[in-house]
C-alpha cells in the first residue's frame, strides 16, 4: 500500500488564514445584511400598560390587527407584565408597523394545582370577552412617529361604556 499524500506540499501560511478569515468578514458584512431588513426597517416602539377598572392587569398578552384587515402577515404582540406594562414585537424586532390597528388582548386566570400536576379545567378570562375578539374589541389605536407619552396604554373595563 502506498503512502497518502496531502494535496499541498506545504501547510498554509498564517497570513493565507487571515486573507481567508478577512474575506469572509468582509463577505459576511456586504451579503449578510441584504438578506434580512435592516435595523431601520420603519418599525415604531409601541409601549404601554393595561388597565381593567383601574388597576393594572397582571399578565396576558396584547395583540394587534391591521385596521383594514391588510398585512395579514406581521402579527405585532407582546406580553403584559405584572405591573401591566407591555411591549410589542415584529417578527422578533421590537416595535410595529405605522399604522390603525384593532386591540386584543387575552388574559386568563393562573390555575395551579397542589400536586403540580395539569388543571383539569379550562383557565378562566380574567376580562370581558369582547376584548378577545378583533371584529368586537373597542381598543383601537394609531401608531405614528408623533405619538406621545401614554398613547400606547389600554384601558380595559368590566362593563361596556
Amino acid at each position: 500500500m502506498g503512502m497518502i499524500r496531502p494535496i499541498m506540499s506545504r501547510p498554509w501560511s498564517v497570513s493565507a488564514y487571515r486573507l481567508i478569515l478577512l474575506t469572509g468578514i468582509v463577505v459576511g458584512f456586504v451579503v449578510v445584511p441584504g438578506c434580512s431588513k435592516p435595523a431601520s426597517d420603519g418599525l415604531i416602539a409601541v409601549r404601554g400598560r393595561v388597565t381593567l377598572d383601574g388597576q393594572p392587569l397582571p399578565r396576558g398578552s396584547v395583540a394587534l390587527r391591521a385596521d383594514d384587515g391588510a398585512n395579514q402577515w406581521d402579527r405585532p404582540t407582546g406580553s403584559i407584565a405584572s405591573d401591566g406594562k407591555y411591549v410589542i414585537f415584529t417578527n422578533g424586532r421590537e416595535g410595529a408597523a405605522p399604522g390603525r390597528y384593532r386591540v386584543i388582548i387575552f388574559a386568563s386566570e393562573a390555575t395551579h394545582s397542589p400536586s403540580g400536576a395539569a388543571h383539569p379545567v379550562m383557565p378562566r378570562s380574567m376580562i370581558p370577552a369582547r376584548y378577545n375578539d378583533p371584529g368586537r374589541s373597542p381598543l383601537k389605536l394609531e401608531v405614528t412617529t408623533q405619538s406621545k407619552p401614554g398613547a400606547y396604554d389600554l384601558e380595559l373595563t368590566r362593563h361596556d361604556s
